[in-house]
């Protein structure tokens, strides 16, 4: 029992000097050495996540500049598309004005001619039945108002019309040779034959107020010219308000 334990000790002393030698051969140059690839090592991990991060970087302010290039470019896109719809609403515009001043200088050109005639014919304005303005402001002031406006869409006259509808039939009773016209209106929204059939009807109810007033059915004449002579021009409740309306034209006799 004795020889074995000795055996066992002699065993165990054997490996520890084993263990120990392993570790002792290394010398303290080639630790260091191994230590200093260790801390390369750990320096070139750190420096290529570094390098990736700013990789990454880079890549995300690309990322941004091209979205707000883009944005740039659909906002210019927009503001170019803005500006040519501006653009084409002021043509139409300035077209629409134009053909209502060619036609108000044409209605200028045949009621001088008229004129002239009656001048040279020297035919009485009465017989003729055409007016003047101060003649009209002589007999009622409100006979200088001669437009009816209506709501969308309707022809219903409103009951505030009703004393100038009033004026304008007692004037057509005393001056029986005056015939007028009685035009209708619409705005711009529907389409033109909708727009020529309400025009109608807005004319025809001032003819049929005037009528039951008594005027006599060949002094009144109901037309309708839709939305062929605007007196406001643009897309507003405001300009569309003012060309829905009839207007009562008397034969005017300028000098």
């Amino acid at each position: 029992m004795k020889h074995l334990l000795i055996l066992s000790l002699v065993i165990l002393l054997s490996a520890c000097s084993s263990i120990s030698g392993d570790k002792g051969g290394l010398s303290s140059e080639e630790l260091a050495a191994q230590e200093e690839a260790a801390r390369q090592e750990e320096l070139r991990r750190q420096e290529e996540v570094r390098r990736q991060e700013e990789v990454r970087r880079q890549e995300e302010a690309a990322r941004r500049q091209e979205e707000a290039r883009r944005e740039q470019e659909q906002w210019r896109e927009a503001e170019r598309i803005a500006a040519e719809e501006r653009r084409q609403e002021q043509l139409r515009l300035e077209e629409q004005a134009r053909q209502q001043e060619l036609r108000r200088q044409e209605e200028a050109r045949q009621r001088e001619l008229l004129r002239q005639q009656r001048l040279e014919d020297g035919d009485d304005l009465d017989l003729v039945g055409m007016v003047t303005e101060q003649q009209l402001r002589d007999a009622d002031p409100i006979l200088l108002e001669q437009s009816i406006h209506f709501g969308f869409d309707r022809y219903d006259i409103q009951p505030k019309y009703a004393p100038m509808i009033a004026a304008h039939a007692r004037f057509l009773i005393v001056n029986p040779t005056v015939k007028i016209f009685v035009e209708g209106n619409c705005d711009d929204r529907g389409s033109p034959e909708y727009n020529i059939a309400l025009g109608q009807r807005r004319s025809e109810a001032i003819q049929r107020a005037l009528l039951t007033l008594g005027v006599p059915p060949r002094q009144i004449e109901a037309v309708s010219y839709g939305a062929e002579r605007p007196v406001a021009y643009g897309a507003s409740e405001q300009a569309w308000a003012q060309n829905r309306r009839a207007d009562i034209a008397y034969p005017m006799f300028d000098y």
